[in-house]
């Protein structure tokens, strides 16, 4: 089914108008978000890191990935599996919008609200602590965007194994701390574990996210080293893509199983 730009916008805008009404939403990605994405490396940079710009940026960037998932993988399966459950998205199909636009709007509403809290945490600790702007913010922002947007196409896909509402957060949670071990934001614990599990954990979509962003904040580099150096990292998240489209293809449900 063709998925126009007038319905993927009027979708999108929708679902963020849910999106600020729904406490729940606001408590658990926008409250959290901000508050571990902002406090964590203030209070890093408090505690004596501000002699150690890496230190609070590693942090950062750590936090940042780790946020990013509750953010867009959590919130969206969350959302999907709700409203499958309640057979919204079995009467959505229903008013001639196409599939594509059904889910393409609430993951661009996602993207759209993830990004913007990644920026508010960004420019926060930018005045309050001793990061610095990123040399390349265009690379930082692409890094952001393209992370939010595979996170939540993997989300979405995620709801195939989510029985039923109340579980969706819970079965995410798994995700939720390996990337938040992978990312750094649970500190240097990997390098007390195996060098293998660094190389796993690395693997997972938010590892790319960190280190495209780190380019983007490396003080030293040019336009086609940033290049280069983002090369890899943004193949990785197209693989994730590619997995998550063809199992969001291949396994979403549009209602429960009992109706």
């Amino acid at each position: 089914m063709s998925m126009s730009a007038r319905d993927l916008a009027v979708v999108t805008r929708f679902n963020g108008r849910l999106f600020w009404r729904d406490r729940t939403a606001l408590t658990t990605s926008v409250a959290l978000f901000l508050g571990l994405g902002i406090g964590l490396p203030l209070m890093m940079d408090r505690l004596g890191a501000g002699g150690n710009p890496r230190m609070v940026l590693d942090q950062h960037l750590g936090i940042l990935a780790t946020v990013l998932v509750i953010a867009t993988f959590t919130q969206i399966a969350t959302t999907l599996t709700a409203r499958r459950d309640q057979l919204v998205l079995k009467r959505l199909r229903t008013t001639g919008l196409s599939d594509r636009a059904i889910l393409g709007g609430e993951m661009g509403n996602l993207v759209l609200q993830s990004t913007l809290l990644a920026l508010v945490t960004s420019v926060a600790l930018y005045v309050l602590t001793s990061l610095a702007v990123p040399r390349n913010p265009a690379l930082f922002l692409v890094a952001v965007v393209a992370g939010a947007a595979v996170l939540c196409l993997l989300g979405a896909a995620f709801t195939a194994i989510v029985p039923r509402t109340e579980l969706a957060a819970v079965m995410a949670m798994p995700f939720f701390l390996l990337a938040g071990f992978g990312g750094g934001a649970m500190g240097p614990i990997l390098e007390i574990l195996p060098g293998w599990v660094g190389t796993v954990l690395g693997l997972l979509p938010t590892g790319p996210v960190v280190e495209m962003a780190r380019t983007a904040y490396a003080a030293d580099g040019t336009l086609a080293g940033d290049l280069r150096a983002a090369a890899v990292p943004a193949l990785q998240l197209a693989v994730w893509a590619a997995i998550g489209l063809f199992a969001l293809t291949r396994w979403f449900r549009w209602e429960t199983r009992k109706s």
